[in-house]
């Protein structure tokens, strides 16, 4: 090869035989380049102009959102082998599209209360006259109540077997256009049936919750019957606290210390006055009472077991009924106090408490909790 591209003939070059001529002809010019680049740009802006005139044509008319919306609600429930990447994408898409938009109307209040749904892994169907909404699970069921322009008449829930029943808590959100707390409520009725076993012994584990929380409200109204106390002594000397009843989503809470800091008014110093209507959940410290699911067997009450609306004492002590397989069952879970925030005990206090409550802690469980060096 480097022998072959090293001769040369001098006098002989196929530019200098063809003549000036036959270069013009065979290679264009740089004047004809340029009108040929002139030409090329000229005919991707007329594409580029033909394409954006029909895209204009197309969607020239605003579309209302209740059809876009049911077009790709048909395009997601389409059948066959979704990816399921690009779908959860897709709906991750529409709920933020759905929160960015104002819900001003009928369809598109009933189109978010559908997307929270979904978000909490609930069914959602639509009355006849599309003025109710009901959020649904095997458990329960929460009904909102809307007039044709979408404002909100009444919310009610209703767990299994029983009544639908108005909540003034969810009420209160909806109307805000408080999405996020609402959404939050759910989340919360969603958590409270995380039990095991089928529908039946859910609804026994609900029932035995149920009980519970009437006997503590027992024990709150008979501590204050007996000594008068407001809502600032029940938190600090009640046998139970303060107690606020569950309210959708959120459990029962009992409030059971606040500190001075929590009472007064910060800057002037001045008493807060404090009743049981305008205490913040938040307020102190404050406990949330729920059941679980256990790997051991506990006796729990399918119905309350304090007799009487009286106590027994001026400390108002009340009168319990005796256990009895009439109103206890043995059940896979047991009642659990939950701390709002993570709170120090010593772990001398902790045996008391087993002590108390004829329940040992568990090595293992004291094991995995942070222990501090009293030395420290």
């Amino acid at each position: 090869m480097a022998a072959v591209s090293g001769v040369s003939m001098p006098g002989c070059s196929p530019a200098r035989e063809l003549g000036p001529g036959a270069q013009s002809a065979g290679a264009p010019t740089p004047g004809d380049r340029s009108k040929m680049e002139e030409s090329t740009e000229s005919e991707k802006q007329s594409r580029v102009s033909a394409l954006l005139d029909r895209l204009h044509a197309k969607h020239c008319a605003a579309r209302p959102w209740q059809e876009t919306s049911k077009v790709v609600r048909q395009a997601m429930e389409k059948r066959g082998v979704p990816n399921a990447g690009g779908h959860q994408l897709l709906l991750t898409c529409l709920e933020t599209l759905q929160r960015a938009l104002k819900v001003s109307s009928l369809p598109a209040m009933t189109d978010r209360l559908e997307s929270i749904a979904r978000q909490n892994g609930l069914g959602s169907h639509l009355s006849p006259s599309a003025t109710e909404c009901y959020i649904t699970s095997d458990m329960f069921y929460v009904e909102v109540q809307l007039d044709t322009g979408g404002q909100l008449v009444d919310v009610k829930v209703a767990h299994h077997g029983e009544n639908p029943a108005s909540c003034p808590e969810l009420v209160q959100h909806l109307r805000d256009r408080n999405f996020e707390e609402f959404s939050k409520h759910l989340k919360g009725l969603v958590n409270l049936y995380k039990l095991p076993g089928d529908n039946k012994l859910k609804t026994k584990m609900y029932l035995a919750l149920q009980s519970l929380e009437l006997d503590l409200t027992k024990m709150m109204h008979m501590f204050r019957l007996a000594t008068n106390a407001n809502t600032v002594e029940t938190i600090l000397h009640g046998s139970v606290g303060l107690l606020t009843s569950r309210s959708g989503g959120h459990l029962v809470t009992l409030q059971c210390y606040v500190s001075p800091y929590d009472v007064f008014e910060e800057g002037t110093g001045a008493l807060l006055n404090l009743t049981d209507s305008n205490v913040p959940r938040s307020l102190g410290v404050s406990v949330s009472v729920t059941i679980e699911g256990t790997s051991s067997v506990y006796k729990l009450p399918i119905a309350p077991l304090i007799t009487g609306s009286h106590p027994v004492d001026n400390k108002g002590t009340p009168s319990f009924s005796s256990v009895t397989n009439s109103n206890c069952v043995d059940l896979p879970a047991c009642f659990f106090l939950k701390l709002q925030q993570p709170m120090p005990f010593s772990l001398s206090f902790i045996h008391r408490m087993g002590n108390a409550t004829g329940k040992a802690w568990s090595m293992a469980l004291l094991q995995q909790t942070e222990i501090l060096n009293p030395n420290c």
